[in-house]
């Protein structure tokens, strides 16, 4: 199903949220839910997975505007936020990040229980890569991904368009690249990190706005009051990227959870033909293109919310 959507929408009022940590051998993860969380509620919860540069408060206005009907419950990454994170830089393999889900899941609704996962940019990524594996794909109900594209797929459609060059090809390749400059910059060791450091919270800033983050929202003035919070958000996740490029191409493997995707046509950073080729590993798929930028959970949250709440209901 492929759905365009145009309505804008407003922030709702702050939900009700409670605290806690789940406590891994080499990290501590700090989670947010709903309140009261009632550990006997039949409903499957909404989980949110953050992507780069954010930490959970990048879903403040999802949650205030799903919480009323679901239980929600987000966390931030290891290393990012309010969560610790390991000492060597092995500590910030996928894996890791897997087993950190699972904990958290584990810790949200027991060894058994199955979340909705709601994943943006890295957390999208992730995501699939979780979603891909028997183990752990058994613990969701749904997965819906907002600007967050499939890395295998993406690969191979970058792939495709060197291998049939063409002026249309080679002009989708060119634009891809240049929009994801920075993951090459990522690469490059100690250069990344002395320019984030002394370019926050600017270079911050600049990114929220590029990615389509209204100048008035709550999330830039709450954030900026934390700056050491932000550098983290920053500087942690650099690992992830590291391995995006130094790790041999991911195997394609279909994802048998329904899948919602939510495809911003104005992303700054992706381009929409990235994720064209999902019906072929994903059997049970719903796209809605929405006319925003990559942070579209934060420019139209209405719209998004709305697209999320219905998805989860049929399933």
């Amino acid at each position: 199903m492929d759905l365009p959507h145009d309505a804008n929408g407003a922030r709702a009022g702050a939900a009700a949220l409670e605290h806690f940590t789940v406590v891994r051998d080499d990290a501590a993860l700090h989670v947010v839910r709903s309140r009261p969380w009632d550990a006997t509620e039949r409903r499957a919860p909404i989980v949110f997975f953050h992507g780069y540069p954010d930490t959970w408060e990048t879903w403040t206005t999802l949650m205030d505007a799903l919480a009323p009907t679901h239980p929600v419950a987000a966390f931030d990454q290891r290393g990012v936020g309010g969560s610790t994170g390991p000492s060597g830089r092995e500590g910030y393999a996928f894996a890791r990040y897997f087993e950190d889900l699972e904990a958290i899941i584990d810790g949200l609704v027991g060894p058994e229980g199955q979340v909705h996962l709601v994943a943006h940019d890295w957390g999208g990524a992730l995501s699939w890569m979780f979603a891909e594996q028997p183990r752990y794909a058994r613990r969701l109900r749904s997965l819906t991904q907002i600007a967050g594209p499939h890395p295998a797929l993406m690969l191979r459609r970058l792939g495709r368009a060197l291998l049939r060059p063409s002026a249309r090809e080679l002009g989708f390749f060119a634009d891809q690249v240049r929009r994801s400059w920075y993951i090459f910059f990522f690469q490059l060791p100690r250069v990344p990190e002395w320019y984030i450091q002394r370019g926050f919270p600017e270079v911050w800033l600049k990114a929220m706005r590029a990615g389509g983050v209204p100048a008035d929202d709550p999330m830039l003035r709450d954030a900026l009051a934390d700056l050491a919070g932000l550098r983290k958000a920053g500087l942690t996740p650099l690992a992830l990227y590291r391995q995006a490029l130094g790790r041999r191409p991911p195997p394609l493997l279909p994802v048998h959870v329904p899948t919602c995707a939510i495809v911003p046509t104005r992303d700054f950073a992706l381009r929409p033909e990235i994720y064209d080729a999902l019906p072929e590993v994903v059997p049970d798929l719903e796209v809605h293109r929405l006319d925003a930028n990559h942070w579209a959970h934060r420019e139209r949250p209405a719209e998004v919310a709305a697209i999320v709440e219905a998805f989860v209901r049929r399933h």
